[in-house]
């Protein structure tokens, strides 16, 4: 009996052995980008996993999870935002402090820029030239993309959202989490000098912008969370010549939070979000407008709507939904009226949208 069960004995061993010298190696997919739009997951604060998904126009449907799926390696924590230079995709993950470059078509992985604080968003100011963004730094970087060589430009102020009129950047001061100033400005930059040369007051929290068919910026302003501060929500447009605001459109703290900003193709009509946190409806206004339209073009119907982006060719509306910020989140497609089109299951937290 004690010859038997040294036998079995033996037979598990053997058998665990075996299993664990058992090499599984993993097969990297490949995949080619076609026509269409990246979305960018945030995932889970402090979990890392942040994910890539695409929709491809003539396909209709939804690749999830590219970046792993290609490079047998995740994002990292926070995916914040994307931007594409010529074959080349950059990918911004915020709390991991670094961007990764992969190839625009195959997502295969080329390079990794770190150094950062806390990067947000970047923007292709010229040739190899980007700024990029920082909500734990007072200032934004210059970043050479031939070199990765970087510089970071103190302007005093967290940076957030970015737009160019001519030779000027201008840059949205959103959070003070991390960096103490009162965030209710907007930063000017010549960008031939990377200089900061003007700063305009608009309204507490001043995050996404676009520029209109007159050349004039448009600046959504949450307006603060914290109830026990002041709260000042606002749309507000810029002459970029002057500096000056030419119209403001107040909203009502406590009760609305407008968020998000896109534009259509040819710079006449916005589209944001607002209601109160869980329950943000969407809104368009033409650029000629006087007033903020009372009624939304599409309502959230139960859906926590994210972030929002405008299709430049057909003008159709894309909206992430959040869902609880646990589970996987969707992609919903409307038209340039509102009528739904198609909704998309994408990773967890939707956020980001860059039209390929």
């Amino acid at each position: 009996m004690k010859r038997n069960l040294l036998l079995l004995i033996c037979a598990v061993l053997l058998a665990f052995v075996s299993c664990k010298n058992e090499t599984k190696t993993f097969e990297p997919e490949t995949y080619t980008v076609g026509t269409g739009v990246f979305i960018l997951n945030e995932g889970t604060f402090t979990y890392a996993n942040s994910s890539l998904s695409f929709y491809d126009f003539d396909k209709d449907k939804a690749t999830n999870n590219l970046f792993f799926r290609v490079n047998n390696a995740p994002i990292g924590d926070v995916g914040q935002s994307l931007a594409l230079v010529g074959d080349n995709l950059y990918i911004v993950v915020n709390n991991s402090k670094y961007i990764y470059k992969v190839n625009a078509k195959t997502i295969e992985y080329k390079d990794k820029i770190d150094g950062f604080t806390s990067p947000r968003n970047m923007y292709v100011v010229g040739e190899n030239k980007t700024y990029v963004t920082d909500i734990a730094s007072p200032g934004f970087w210059t970043l050479n993309l031939s070199n990765n060589e970087k510089h970071l430009v103190n302007t005093g102020k967290a940076t957030e959202c970015m737009a160019q009129v001519g030779d000027e950047v201008f840059v949205s001061n959103w959070s003070k989490s991390y960096v103490d100033f009162e965030n209710n400005t907007v930063q000017v930059i010549d960008c031939e000098n990377d200089e900061l040369v003007a700063e305009i007051v608009v309204a507490q929290e001043p995050k996404a912008m676009v520029v209109d068919k007159n050349n004039m910026l448009w600046v959504i302003c949450n307006g603060g969370w914290d109830p026990m501060q002041p709260q000042d929500p606002a749309l507000i447009c810029i002459n970029p010549a002057t500096r000056e605001i030419v119209k403001r459109f107040d909203f009502t703290p406590g009760v609305d939070s407008p968020d998000g900003l896109a534009i259509d193709a040819a710079g006449e009509n916005i589209f944001f979000m607002n209601g109160f946190y869980g329950g943000l409806n969407i809104y368009k206004m033409s650029v000629d407008a006087e007033q903020v339209p009372d009624t939304p073009l599409i309502l959230s119907n139960g859906k926590l709507f994210y972030n929002l982006a405008v299709n430049p060719g057909n003008g159709d509306i894309y909206v992430t939904d959040a869902k609880n910020y646990v589970q996987n989140g969707d992609l919903v497609r409307y038209s340039a009226d509102g009528t739904l089109l198609g909704t998309y299951e994408m990773g967890i937290i939707p956020s980001y949208m860059l039209f390929n």
